[in-house]
C-alpha cells in the first residue's frame, strides 16, 4: 500500500493512502505514523483507498481517539463511505462526507 505522509507546515500533517485498508496494510498505516508524537493536526486523504475492513476502521476511530477534532478526513472513496455509513459513524468522524457523483 503506498502511503504518503508530509508536513505541510510546523505541525500539520497530510497522509495519502492508495489501494485497500485492511488488516494486512494498517501496521503499515501505523509504522508510518509512529513518529508523530504530538501533531497539531492530521488530515487523511481517502480518496485512493479501493477496499476497508473493519480493521481500517478502527484505526481510524483510534485515531480520531487520540487526535480529536484535529483530525480531518476528507475525499472519502466510496468504500470508506459504505463502511461508515454501515457503522453509522459519519457524526463520530464529524467531516463532511461528499457523496460521488454517478
Amino acid at each position: 500500500m503506498p502511503v504518503t505522509l508530509e508536513e505541510t507546515t510546523s505541525g500539520q500533517w497530510n497522509l495519502s493512502l492508495r489501494g485497500p485498508l485492511t488488516i494486512y496494510e494498517v501496521a503499515e498505516v501505523q509504522s508510518t505514523l509512529k513518529p508523530l508524537t504530538s501533531p497539531e493536526s492530521l488530515t487523511i486523504d481517502l480518496q485512493g483507498i479501493d477496499e476497508i475492513d473493519t480493521a481500517g476502521l478502527q484505526l481510524l476511530l483510534a485515531l480520531h481517539h487520540w487526535l480529536g477534532e484535529n483530525l480531518h478526513l476528507v475525499r472519502h472513496s466510496s468504500p470508506v463511505i459504505e463502511l461508515i455509513d454501515l457503522f453509522q459513524l459519519a457524526s463520530v468522524f464529524g467531516d463532511d462526507i461528499a457523496l460521488p457523483q454517478h
